[in-house]
């Protein structure tokens, strides 16, 4: 009577080790997708920038000279005077021209907390700031 109970014991173990492994073969393979299906999914649902923007480039050029050129320098290449421990963005980096374009103007109007960039907001009007990335939209590296 003892070899049944071995036998069952035996195949019950068995279940489990096999469903321990399927259940971590599926685990192994839900991680592995899972970051691909959400970069492509994240790829798919951000547009590019779009190239026409709401501004005046010409008009965003004279307040880039009186407002951003001291730290983002002439060509808005991040290279303005330097300031002590401060990394400063170069807008005409792809990196820089694939943000949105409501994320470029909410940094224009509420600058970057904890950074050097300051808040243009309470100094720009939401036309001025469309000019500014108008204007910044031209330093696009080609």
């Amino acid at each position: 009577m003892t070899a049944p109970k071995t036998q069952s014991s035996i195949l019950a173990r068995c279940s489990n080790f096999f469903y321990l492994v399927m259940g971590m073969i599926w685990s192994a393979g839900v991680w592995a997708t899972g970051p691909m299906e959400a970069m492509s999914a994240q790829t798919q649902s951000d547009p590019k920038p779009p190239t026409k923007v709401e501004g005046d480039a010409r008009m965003g050029k004279v307040l880039f000279d009186q407002h951003c050129v001291t730290c983002h320098g002439p060509k808005g290449r991040g290279d303005g005077l330097e300031i002590a421990g401060a990394t400063v963005a170069d807008l005409s980096s792809p990196t820089t021209q694939r943000k949105l374009n409501t994320d470029l103007l909410a940094t224009i109007h509420d600058g970057r907390p904890g950074k050097v960039m300051p808040s243009w907001g309470y100094r720009l009007s939401k036309e001025q700031s469309r000019d500014v990335l108008a204007y910044i939209r031209t330093l696009r590296r080609k």
